[in-house]
């Protein structure tokens, strides 16, 4: 699309825009030059109607001088006109080549020493400035014209692809560069770098994440004896702290498929997780230095396996098919009476496939709220170890308290362990043995 100079000379009239915010408004994709061809059209057009339309003409010669067309300006200069300086109301005068050039140069600077195999640049424009370019849009119906914004990061953009050597990515790049040609400022942003895992619990006592004391929330009291925390250390610190160290990123997130309680081991397939590295300068790491970095920092109590890179999505995949996952557990529970090979027949018959009850835990409910929660038991299978211990492979949908499934929470969940062999549990030592399978979720 080229808008004829007539509503050129309708824009200039009313705002003082430079060479390249006109031709970018008026014209579609990169005519370099354009804005001053159409403004040398214009004085043409002033120069031939002086002696019929004199004022309307001096008034075109005004406004093209003001602009900041040269031209113009020794025009009006002879014919006697007093120009104001003024500065393009959208771009402040600062699109230019000069500093589009010293804001690639200190782009090139700003990422060396990151690793990354494609970039995207992104332009800082204050939002009074984008408003009144919305408004000159608006005003003069310019549908298809480029944003000031756009046109940075295409300038920027390709010049960087011949710097850098690398290509843009518009969808998922590793690096965003963003530029402000108002403070001349560069920010270099790379993407978070995300490792999948599965990791083991080799003890107890051991939260998943940082349990802070709920008195004094890290501040340290007489309760936690100063340390800030109920515990010193947690499985998300262990793998973390080694993946910021290796990645040299500046902090880290910790996600994982679900949470054990504490007092719960992880062992056989283990836990899914991600771990989210906060602006990391290496890309590539060594996920065998990493196992033996979680290995080493945690006295062998955490490892993980299965390591491999991961995508922001695989975030959404890791919550959403926890909701409908099968997880595997084994509880080694001594009950009050002696248990009989007959009564556990009858568990796992009564159990197998079915939909537990289950409102919050008293234990959590304080933070978690009260809601009732149903969830399938896919198997039970049960292993007599003595007369008073037994063995529990269960598989159930995730979300099921396991430990509620066993003593009943005081008949908060529905059916339970205790109540089918009519036995109080006196001791529950639990396993998390990993993710086996999906099942339909049950409303």
């Amino acid at each position: 699309m080229t808008e004829t100079p007539s509503k050129a000379k309708e824009i200039l009239l009313k705002y003082r825009l430079c060479d390249r915010c006109l031709e970018r408004l008026l014209t579609a994709g990169n005519h370099r030059g354009r804005g001053a061809q159409i403004k040398a059209r214009l004085l043409e057009e002033a120069r031939a109607t002086l002696q019929a339309s004199r004022d309307e003409a001096l008034v075109l010669v005004k406004a093209l001088a003001e602009s900041g067309y040269v031209p113009a300006q020794a025009e009006a200069l002879e014919l006697g006109l007093q120009v104001e300086a003024t500065f393009c109301p959208i771009c402040l005068g600062r699109l230019t080549d000069e500093v589009i050039k010293t804001l690639v140069a200190e782009s090139a600077k700003m990422v060396n020493g990151y690793e990354f195999e494609d970039f995207l640049v992104g332009a800082l424009i204050p939002k009074h400035l984008a408003s009144i370019e919305e408004r000159i849009f608006s005003e003069f119906g310019l549908a298809e014209s480029e944003t000031l914004r756009k046109e940075v990061t295409r300038e920027v953009g390709s010049r960087l692809e011949v710097v850098l050597n690398r290509p843009v990515n518009f969808t998922s790049p590793e690096m965003l560069i963003l530029v402000d040609i108002f403070t001349g400022t560069v920010e270099a942003r790379p993407a978070p770098l995300y490792v999948f895992g599965h990791y083991f619990k080799r003890q107890p006592n051991i939260p998943q994440t940082p349990w802070y004391c709920s008195s004094c929330w890290g501040a340290g009291c007489e309760k936690c004896g100063g340390l800030g925390r109920m515990y010193p250390d947690s499985v998300a610190e262990y793998i973390g702290e080694p993946s910021m160290r290796l990645a040299k990123a500046i902090g880290y997130k910790f996600h994982a498929a679900g949470r054990e309680d504490v007092d719960v081991t992880v062992e056989e397939g283990g836990r899914p997780f991600i771990i989210e590295l906060v602006m990391p300068r290496l890309r590539r790491i060594s996920f065998d230095e990493l196992k033996e970095a979680v290995r080493r920092s945690s006295d062998g109590r955490v490892e993980v396996d299965s390591l491999r890179l991961a995508a922001r999505s695989d975030l959404d995949l890791l919550k959403e098919s926890m909701e409908s996952a099968v997880k595997r557990y084994r509880a080694v529970v001594r009950f009050e009476r002696p248990i009989e090979g007959e009564a556990l027949k009858k568990l796992e018959a009564t159990l197998r496939g079915a939909v537990i009850e289950q409102h919050t835990p008293r234990r959590v409910i304080k933070r978690r709220g009260d809601r009732l929660r149903r969830k399938r038991v896919a198997l039970i299978t049960s292993r007599l170890l003595d007369d008073f211990t037994v063995e529990l492979n269960i598989e159930a949908e995730g979300g099921l308290y396991v430990k509620e499934l066993i003593h009943g929470d005081e008949g908060r969940t529905e059916p339970n362990v205790a109540e089918i062999l009519n036995n109080s549990p006196l001791s529950i030592n639990l396993k998390f043995l990993g993710v086996s399978k999906t099942i339909q979720h049950v409303k």
